[in-house]
């Protein structure tokens, strides 16, 4: 019996030996690993734009068919401040990811790639980002008065490192709202966290978020003021209830700034006269996000020029309308600057070479109090009735347009004679449609029409708004944006507070 316990152990023994030293070859699949490879696990996007990426993608087995899928998870917030992902939801099974993403905020992607032998996955972080948070907003029109949004945002620090170069957005309205079109543009103004556009061909104002671009309403006047074509939009600040629509031939009509929804409060002015120029005043600092205490003013000025009459109103309010007669003058300009001194300029009707400037402070309770006039003589003056014109309080003084030509005036001179020399010439064809400085009065936006340019004829050239060139003895110009824009109607610095 123990020899027989000894054999079959030394049996096993032997067997066990033999197995660990075995080095015979038995058949063994090979199997094709995939790999994915990518720059980076971060991906920005744009809001409003389309997501397109492709990662490389390799495995051992080349002729060996694959297959993708692309999910992606969103965040949501828990009732306690945390967050937590959602359910995964499909993409797309093509290798090369095209999607465009309608909310802004974090995500996590996954990228499934299959062959016969398995599956590997990629995670990426996807951050989707308000692509028009701040930057430089234009607005503008072709020769169809088809309208168009361009804009540009400034370089990261990480994108400037890259070697980025700034850019315009040139389809910014359209790629974001591809159901809707501009159709005779005329103004564009930012109240809060919205931005409006006056269409006066559609007798509308589009109402979008300031950061997305996002169409979210629309103000349509045509059933019930078919009268209304809107030209100019008056407003403030988002502690407003009421925003104010200046139409084409006269009058204005008021819309709730909450419902969108218009009305009619009467006659600002006897006879809703029409109004051939629009001038308006802002003054103090945007009410912050936290509290609807407004520290903000506004003053509205309008010239009728066969009735020789400066017309304005305070804060947007109709019982604080005033108007003043000047039944001598020809009346040609007007501006405020931050102290709140109106500036009206006119020309004598006796005399066309006496040039009547009338200083004074026009307010909620009157006429110009305290009128100041000064008069000269000159055969021909730089400031016309077409002339735009602009207050930078920053260096206490006044930009206006005539043609390609841009001037300043330092109208609280004792003296306040119209300047002959420009500080802002573009090219002979050219043409200055708009212009504005940026929050700190310091830089200059001149949007410029170039009827030479091929395609796109609208342009920002960005100056200076105080140093002088050597060379020109101009502001000094800091950046040229060509072929960004069809004709430019306004442009403005979008600053990205609510």
């Amino acid at each position: 019996m123990m020899k027989n316990i000894w054999f079959i152990s030394l049996c096993a023994v032997i067997l066990f030996h033999a197995c660990i030293d075995d080095d015979s070859t038995l058949p063994v699949k090979a199997i094709s690993e995939i790999s994915i490879q990518a720059p980076s696990d971060t991906i920005n996007l744009d809001f409003g734009f389309e997501l397109v990426y492709e990662p490389e993608i390799e495995q051992t087995m080349e002729d060996m068919e694959l297959s993708y899928e692309w999910s992606y998870h969103g965040y949501t917030k828990t009732s306690i401040g945390g967050t937590v992902t959602d359910s995964l939801k499909f993409l797309s099974n093509e290798r090369v990811l095209r999607y465009a993403f309608k909310k802004l905020g974090e995500y996590k992607l996954r990228l499934k790639v299959t062959n016969e032998h398995g599956s590997t996955f990629k995670y990426f972080t996807l951050f989707v980002k308000a692509a028009f948070d701040q930057g430089i907003f234009v607005l503008s029109s072709d020769e169809d008065k088809k309208g168009r949004v361009s804009f540009m945002r400034p370089l990261s620090r990480e994108e400037i490192e890259a070697g980025k170069e700034e850019s315009f957005y040139t389809s910014a309205f359209v790629s974001v709202n591809p159901g809707y079109a501009l159709n005779d543009p005329t103004d564009a103004e930012k109240i809060g966290p919205d931005i409006f556009i006056a269409s006066r061909g559609d007798k509308l104002i589009y109402r979008m978020n300031a950061q997305t671009f996002e169409l979210y309403n629309v103000t349509d006047f045509k059933t019930d003021f078919p009268w209304v074509k809107p030209i100019g939009i008056c407003s403030k600040d988002r502690s407003i209830t009421n925003y104010v629509v200046l139409s084409e031939d006269g009058g204005f009509a008021t819309v709730n700034y909450k419902s969108d929804i218009a009305v009619y409060e009467g006659e600002f002015f006897e006879g809703n006269p029409k109004m051939d120029k629009m001038y308006v005043k802002i003054t103090g600092a945007p009410i912050p996000p936290s509290t609807s205490v407004s520290k903000m003013r506004s003053y509205h000025f309008f010239l009728n020029y066969e009735r020789s009459t400066l017309y304005y109103f305070y804060d947007l309010y109709s019982y604080y309308a005033r108007q003043q007669e000047f039944p001598k003058e020809e009346l040609i300009n007007v501006v405020m600057n931050k102290d709140l001194m109106s500036c009206l300029v006119s020309r004598s009707k006796s005399d066309p070479k006496e040039i009547v400037i009338t200083r004074g402070y026009a307010s909620n309770k009157g006429p110009m109090n305290y009128a100041w006039k000064y008069t000269y003589l000159a055969d021909e003056i730089t400031l016309t009735r077409e002339s735009l014109i602009q207050s930078n309080d920053t260096y206490n003084s006044v930009f206006y347009t005539n043609g390609n030509k841009l001037y300043r005036w330092y109208n609280w001179n004792a003296e306040p004679k119209l300047p002959q020399t420009p500080v802002v010439t573009v090219g002979n064809n050219c043409e200055i449609t708009c212009f504005d400085f940026s929050q700190n009065g310091k830089e200059l936006y001149v949007g410029v029409y170039d009827p030479g340019l091929s395609g796109l004829k609208g342009c920002v050239y960005v100056y200076d708004a105080d140093a002088l060139d050597p060379v020109t003895n101009e502001l000094k110009l800091l950046k040229k944006y060509e072929g960004i824009a069809d004709r430019p109607i306004k442009v403005f610095w979008k600053n990205n507070r609510k």
